[in-house]
Protein backbone atom coordinates (compact mmCIF):
# COMPACT_ATOMS: atom_id res chain seq x y z
CA UNK A 1 0.00 0.00 0.00
CA UNK A 2 1.38 3.57 -0.99
CA UNK A 3 0.00 7.15 -0.60
CA UNK A 4 -0.22 9.32 -3.71
CA UNK A 5 -1.29 12.78 -4.67
CA UNK A 6 -3.23 12.59 -7.87
CA UNK A 7 -4.62 15.64 -10.17
CA UNK A 8 -7.91 17.31 -9.45
CA UNK A 9 -9.42 15.90 -12.83
CA UNK A 10 -8.67 12.71 -12.47
CA UNK A 11 -11.88 10.71 -12.39
CA UNK A 12 -10.74 7.86 -9.85
CA UNK A 13 -11.28 10.28 -7.23
CA UNK A 14 -14.75 11.78 -8.01
CA UNK A 15 -15.96 7.84 -8.37
CA UNK A 16 -14.16 7.36 -4.95
CA UNK A 17 -15.82 9.54 -2.77
CA UNK A 18 -19.23 9.54 -4.74
CA UNK A 19 -19.42 6.11 -3.76
CA UNK A 20 -19.80 7.00 0.21
CA UNK A 21 -23.24 7.99 0.64
CA UNK A 22 -21.27 10.20 3.35
CA UNK A 23 -19.35 12.11 1.49
CA UNK A 24 -19.74 16.21 1.10
CA UNK A 25 -18.36 19.22 -1.21
CA UNK A 26 -15.16 19.06 1.26
CA UNK A 27 -13.87 15.80 -0.50
CA UNK A 28 -14.86 16.64 -3.92
CA UNK A 29 -11.66 18.00 -6.37
CA UNK A 30 -13.77 21.26 -7.02
CA UNK A 31 -13.24 22.46 -3.55
CA UNK A 32 -9.88 20.99 -3.22
CA UNK A 33 -8.86 22.84 -5.96
CA UNK A 34 -10.72 26.15 -5.22
CA UNK A 35 -8.29 25.98 -1.69
CA UNK A 36 -5.46 25.52 -3.62
CA UNK A 37 -5.80 28.53 -5.96
CA UNK A 38 -7.06 31.03 -3.40
CA UNK A 39 -4.56 33.03 -1.04
CA UNK A 40 -3.92 31.91 2.32
CA UNK A 41 -4.38 28.05 1.62
CA UNK A 42 -2.98 25.21 0.52
CA UNK A 43 -4.66 21.59 -0.45
CA UNK A 44 -2.93 18.64 0.07
CA UNK A 45 -5.06 15.46 -0.81
CA UNK A 46 -4.12 12.03 -0.01
CA UNK A 47 -4.87 8.84 -1.68
CA UNK A 48 -3.79 5.23 0.13
CA UNK A 49 -3.40 3.02 -2.82
CA UNK A 50 -3.94 -0.67 -2.90
CA UNK A 51 -3.72 -2.64 -6.38
CA UNK A 52 -4.22 0.13 -8.24
CA UNK A 53 -7.26 0.90 -6.60
CA UNK A 54 -7.89 3.94 -4.00
CA UNK A 55 -8.67 2.71 -0.26
CA UNK A 56 -8.99 5.86 1.47
CA UNK A 57 -8.85 9.41 0.92
CA UNK A 58 -8.15 12.18 3.33
CA UNK A 59 -8.25 16.42 2.08
CA UNK A 60 -6.39 18.24 4.38
CA UNK A 61 -6.09 22.37 3.75
CA UNK A 62 -3.53 24.50 4.99
CA UNK A 63 -5.03 27.71 6.30
CA UNK A 64 -3.49 30.79 6.61
CA UNK A 65 -5.07 33.66 8.77
CA UNK A 66 -4.11 37.02 8.31
CA UNK A 67 -3.53 38.52 11.66
CA UNK A 68 -1.24 41.37 12.97
CA UNK A 69 0.42 37.65 14.91
CA UNK A 70 3.33 35.38 13.75
CA UNK A 71 1.92 32.82 11.07
CA UNK A 72 2.97 30.07 13.49
CA UNK A 73 0.18 31.37 15.71
CA UNK A 74 -2.47 31.16 13.86
CA UNK A 75 -1.47 28.12 10.56
CA UNK A 76 -4.00 25.94 11.05
CA UNK A 77 -4.11 22.59 9.10
CA UNK A 78 -8.37 21.85 8.66
CA UNK A 79 -9.41 18.48 7.45
CA UNK A 80 -13.15 19.89 6.73
CA UNK A 81 -14.87 16.35 6.37
CA UNK A 82 -14.19 12.99 7.67
CA UNK A 83 -11.47 11.13 5.86
CA UNK A 84 -13.16 8.59 2.74
CA UNK A 85 -12.44 5.13 3.55
CA UNK A 86 -13.28 1.47 2.86
CA UNK A 87 -15.10 0.21 5.86
CA UNK A 88 -13.17 -2.75 6.13
CA UNK A 89 -9.54 -3.70 7.72
CA UNK A 90 -7.94 -2.22 3.84
CA UNK A 91 -9.80 0.89 4.54
CA UNK A 92 -8.56 1.13 8.21
CA UNK A 93 -5.17 0.50 6.68
CA UNK A 94 -5.02 3.14 4.74
CA UNK A 95 -6.24 5.68 6.77
CA UNK A 96 -3.71 5.15 9.06
CA UNK A 97 -1.17 5.67 6.61
CA UNK A 98 -3.13 8.76 5.79
CA UNK A 99 -3.09 10.00 9.26
CA UNK A 100 0.79 9.50 9.52
CA UNK A 101 1.82 11.10 6.07
CA UNK A 102 -0.16 14.01 7.08
CA UNK A 103 1.65 14.60 10.40
CA UNK A 104 4.71 14.15 8.73
CA UNK A 105 4.08 16.76 6.00
CA UNK A 106 2.69 19.59 8.14
CA UNK A 107 4.65 19.46 11.20
CA UNK A 108 6.64 22.31 10.50
CA UNK A 109 3.71 24.24 8.82
CA UNK A 110 1.20 24.51 11.08
CA UNK A 111 -0.12 24.48 15.02
CA UNK A 112 -2.41 22.46 14.82
CA UNK A 113 -4.31 19.69 12.23
CA UNK A 114 -8.34 19.30 13.05
CA UNK A 115 -10.47 16.75 11.31
CA UNK A 116 -14.03 18.01 11.85
CA UNK A 117 -15.84 14.88 11.07
CA UNK A 118 -19.02 14.75 8.96
CA UNK A 119 -20.56 11.28 9.59
CA UNK A 120 -20.17 8.98 12.90
CA UNK A 121 -16.78 7.65 13.50
CA UNK A 122 -16.93 6.55 17.05
CA UNK A 123 -15.37 3.13 15.63
CA UNK A 124 -11.98 4.90 14.63
CA UNK A 125 -11.62 6.70 17.59
CA UNK A 126 -10.78 3.22 18.97
CA UNK A 127 -7.76 2.98 16.66
CA UNK A 128 -4.38 3.02 17.98
CA UNK A 129 -3.63 6.02 15.41
CA UNK A 130 -5.87 8.19 17.33
CA UNK A 131 -4.17 7.90 20.61
CA UNK A 132 -2.42 11.26 19.90
CA UNK A 133 -5.54 13.28 18.65
CA UNK A 134 -8.07 14.96 21.38
CA UNK A 135 -11.37 14.40 21.02
CA UNK A 136 -13.33 17.45 21.30
CA UNK A 137 -17.30 17.01 21.64
CA UNK A 138 -18.25 19.17 19.05
CA UNK A 139 -21.95 18.83 18.13
CA UNK A 140 -23.77 19.64 15.12
CA UNK A 141 -27.76 19.44 13.57
CA UNK A 142 -28.36 17.29 10.45
CA UNK A 143 -31.35 17.27 9.08
CA UNK A 144 -33.11 14.24 6.84
CA UNK A 145 -34.74 15.76 3.95
CA UNK A 146 -36.13 12.52 2.98
CA UNK A 147 -39.09 13.13 5.63
CA UNK A 148 -40.15 15.74 3.14
CA UNK A 149 -41.49 19.34 3.07
CA UNK A 150 -45.30 19.04 4.92
CA UNK A 151 -42.92 17.06 7.57
CA UNK A 152 -40.17 19.28 7.98
CA UNK A 153 -42.51 22.27 8.27
CA UNK A 154 -44.79 20.75 10.91
CA UNK A 155 -41.86 20.31 13.12
CA UNK A 156 -41.14 24.35 13.13
CA UNK A 157 -42.07 26.27 16.26
CA UNK A 158 -45.25 28.25 15.57
CA UNK A 159 -43.57 31.08 16.12
CA UNK A 160 -41.16 30.11 13.44
CA UNK A 161 -43.95 29.17 11.52
CA UNK A 162 -45.64 32.04 11.79
CA UNK A 163 -42.06 34.57 10.92
CA UNK A 164 -42.15 32.64 7.36
CA UNK A 165 -45.70 32.86 6.75
CA UNK A 166 -45.69 36.74 7.28
CA UNK A 167 -42.46 37.37 5.13
CA UNK A 168 -43.91 38.08 1.72
CA UNK A 169 -46.54 40.59 3.61
CA UNK A 170 -43.27 42.40 5.29
CA UNK A 171 -42.17 42.99 1.58
CA UNK A 172 -39.44 40.27 1.44
CA UNK A 173 -38.02 38.39 -1.25
CA UNK A 174 -35.98 35.61 -1.91
CA UNK A 175 -33.86 35.00 -4.77
CA UNK A 176 -30.67 33.34 -6.33
CA UNK A 177 -27.65 35.83 -6.97
CA UNK A 178 -26.50 37.35 -10.27
CA UNK A 179 -22.67 37.09 -10.86
CA UNK A 180 -22.46 40.30 -10.12
CA UNK A 181 -23.99 40.42 -7.00
CA UNK A 182 -21.26 38.08 -5.77
CA UNK A 183 -19.06 41.11 -3.99
CA UNK A 184 -22.52 42.35 -1.72
CA UNK A 185 -22.16 38.84 -0.33
CA UNK A 186 -18.96 38.72 0.55
CA UNK A 187 -19.09 42.39 1.82
CA UNK A 188 -21.54 41.23 4.33
CA UNK A 189 -19.85 38.49 5.53
CA UNK A 190 -16.81 40.72 5.94
CA UNK A 191 -18.86 43.14 8.33
CA UNK A 192 -20.34 40.58 10.11
CA UNK A 193 -16.81 38.65 11.19
CA UNK A 194 -15.55 42.34 11.95
CA UNK A 195 -18.64 42.94 14.31
CA UNK A 196 -17.51 39.33 16.14
CA UNK A 197 -14.18 40.25 16.18
CA UNK A 198 -13.60 36.83 14.58
CA UNK A 199 -10.94 36.82 11.50
CA UNK A 200 -12.15 35.53 8.20
CA UNK A 201 -10.90 33.39 5.56
CA UNK A 202 -9.50 35.21 2.62
CA UNK A 203 -12.23 36.08 0.48
CA UNK A 204 -10.31 34.83 -2.19
CA UNK A 205 -11.99 31.66 -1.32
CA UNK A 206 -15.34 32.65 -1.91
CA UNK A 207 -14.86 33.76 -5.66
CA UNK A 208 -12.79 31.07 -6.67
CA UNK A 209 -15.29 28.80 -5.32
CA UNK A 210 -18.31 30.36 -6.60
CA UNK A 211 -16.57 30.93 -9.84
CA UNK A 212 -15.41 26.43 -10.03
CA UNK A 213 -18.55 25.16 -8.48
CA UNK A 214 -21.29 27.26 -9.98
CA UNK A 215 -20.81 25.90 -13.52
CA UNK A 216 -21.49 22.08 -11.59
CA UNK A 217 -24.39 23.42 -10.27
CA UNK A 218 -22.36 22.73 -6.50
CA UNK A 219 -22.47 26.04 -4.75
CA UNK A 220 -25.97 28.33 -4.48
CA UNK A 221 -26.25 31.84 -3.32
CA UNK A 222 -29.53 33.03 -2.19
CA UNK A 223 -30.57 36.77 -0.81
CA UNK A 224 -33.13 38.36 1.05
CA UNK A 225 -34.51 41.58 0.00
CA UNK A 226 -36.19 44.34 1.02
CA UNK A 227 -37.08 47.60 -1.04
CA UNK A 228 -34.47 46.52 -3.90
CA UNK A 229 -31.84 45.94 -0.67
CA UNK A 230 -30.00 42.51 -0.57
CA UNK A 231 -30.22 42.48 3.79
CA UNK A 232 -29.30 38.45 4.41
CA UNK A 233 -27.18 35.84 2.34
CA UNK A 234 -26.66 32.25 2.53
CA UNK A 235 -24.26 29.99 0.54
CA UNK A 236 -24.66 26.22 0.95
CA UNK A 237 -22.38 23.71 -1.12
CA UNK A 238 -24.21 20.88 -2.38
CA UNK A 239 -22.76 17.60 -3.97
CA UNK A 240 -23.87 13.38 -4.03
CA UNK A 241 -26.61 13.60 -1.19
CA UNK A 242 -25.66 16.29 0.74
CA UNK A 243 -26.55 20.07 0.78
CA UNK A 244 -23.97 21.91 3.19
CA UNK A 245 -24.45 25.52 5.01
CA UNK A 246 -21.11 27.04 4.34
CA UNK A 247 -21.96 30.59 4.98
CA UNK A 248 -24.23 33.04 5.86
CA UNK A 249 -24.57 36.71 7.10
CA UNK A 250 -26.88 39.68 7.52
CA UNK A 251 -27.41 43.31 8.49
CA UNK A 252 -28.40 43.24 12.07
CA UNK A 253 -30.87 46.71 11.14
CA UNK A 254 -32.91 44.19 9.50
CA UNK A 255 -32.87 41.77 11.99
CA UNK A 256 -37.19 42.14 13.62
CA UNK A 257 -38.28 41.17 9.62
CA UNK A 258 -36.43 37.84 10.43
CA UNK A 259 -34.83 37.23 6.99
CA UNK A 260 -32.21 34.81 8.32
CA UNK A 261 -35.25 32.36 8.89
CA UNK A 262 -36.78 33.19 5.53
CA UNK A 263 -33.68 32.34 3.85
CA UNK A 264 -32.92 29.16 5.76
CA UNK A 265 -36.34 28.06 5.43
CA UNK A 266 -36.19 28.72 1.06
CA UNK A 267 -32.72 26.83 0.95
CA UNK A 268 -34.82 23.48 2.74
CA UNK A 269 -37.18 23.34 0.52
CA UNK A 270 -34.66 24.25 -2.47
CA UNK A 271 -32.53 20.92 -1.67
CA UNK A 272 -35.90 19.17 -0.74
CA UNK A 273 -37.26 20.04 -4.67
CA UNK A 274 -33.63 18.49 -6.23
CA UNK A 275 -32.59 15.18 -4.66
CA UNK A 276 -30.90 16.37 -1.78
CA UNK A 277 -31.19 13.98 1.15
CA UNK A 278 -29.19 15.73 4.05
CA UNK A 279 -29.31 19.49 4.73
CA UNK A 280 -25.81 19.90 6.69
CA UNK A 281 -26.05 22.68 9.40
CA UNK A 282 -22.41 23.21 9.03
CA UNK A 283 -22.02 22.81 13.08
CA UNK A 284 -23.17 23.98 16.07
CA UNK A 285 -21.16 24.29 19.45
CA UNK A 286 -19.15 22.26 21.53
CA UNK A 287 -21.05 19.81 24.14
CA UNK A 288 -22.50 21.85 27.00
CA UNK A 289 -21.37 25.89 25.54
CA UNK A 290 -23.98 27.84 24.63
CA UNK A 291 -23.43 29.29 20.86
CA UNK A 292 -26.14 31.86 19.06
CA UNK A 293 -25.80 30.44 15.67
CA UNK A 294 -26.33 27.08 17.04
CA UNK A 295 -29.18 27.91 18.82
CA UNK A 296 -30.63 29.77 15.79
CA UNK A 297 -30.08 26.36 13.98
CA UNK A 298 -31.80 24.78 16.52
CA UNK A 299 -34.99 26.02 14.98
CA UNK A 300 -35.03 24.10 12.15
CA UNK A 301 -35.03 20.70 14.54
CA UNK A 302 -32.40 18.82 12.48
CA UNK A 303 -31.38 15.77 14.62
CA UNK A 304 -28.49 17.18 16.92
CA UNK A 305 -25.50 14.48 16.20
CA UNK A 306 -22.20 14.54 17.93
CA UNK A 307 -19.41 13.38 15.28
CA UNK A 308 -17.11 15.26 16.99
CA UNK A 309 -13.55 16.76 15.90
CA UNK A 310 -10.22 15.31 16.46
CA UNK A 311 -6.99 17.58 17.25
CA UNK A 312 -3.89 17.08 16.66
CA UNK A 313 -1.47 19.61 18.44
CA UNK A 314 2.28 19.77 16.65
CA UNK A 315 3.65 23.01 18.90
CA UNK A 316 1.63 22.84 22.70
CA UNK A 317 3.62 25.96 23.64
CA UNK A 318 2.23 28.45 20.56
CA UNK A 319 -0.99 26.15 20.53
CA UNK A 320 -1.90 26.99 23.90
CA UNK A 321 -0.66 31.01 23.20
CA UNK A 322 -2.13 31.06 20.35
CA UNK A 323 -5.30 29.93 21.45
CA UNK A 324 -5.13 32.44 24.82
CA UNK A 325 -5.15 35.38 22.23
CA UNK A 326 -7.45 34.22 19.75
CA UNK A 327 -9.99 33.54 22.95
CA UNK A 328 -9.40 36.59 24.27
CA UNK A 329 -10.17 39.04 20.83
CA UNK A 330 -13.36 36.63 21.14
CA UNK A 331 -14.16 37.60 24.72
CA UNK A 332 -14.12 40.88 23.96
CA UNK A 333 -17.28 40.95 21.26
Amino acid sequence: MKIERLEFDNNLWSNFVLQDEKSNIFSSPEMNLAFNISDGFESYPLFAMCDNKIVAAAFPVLVKIKTPLFHRLTNRVILYSSPVFLKNETGIEGLNLLLEEIIKLVKNEAVFIEIRNSEDLHYVKQNDKMKDFIYIPYQNYILDLRKGMQSIWNSFSSDTRNHLRKYEKKGLTVREINDDELDKVVYLIEKLYKRKRIPLLNKSIFYNTYNLLKPKGYIRITVCEKNLNIIAARITLNYNKTTYFWYSASDPLYNKYFPNEVIMWETIQWACNNGFEIYDFGGGAVKGQVYGPAKFKEKFRGELVEFGRYRYIINKPIYFLGSKIYNLRVSKN
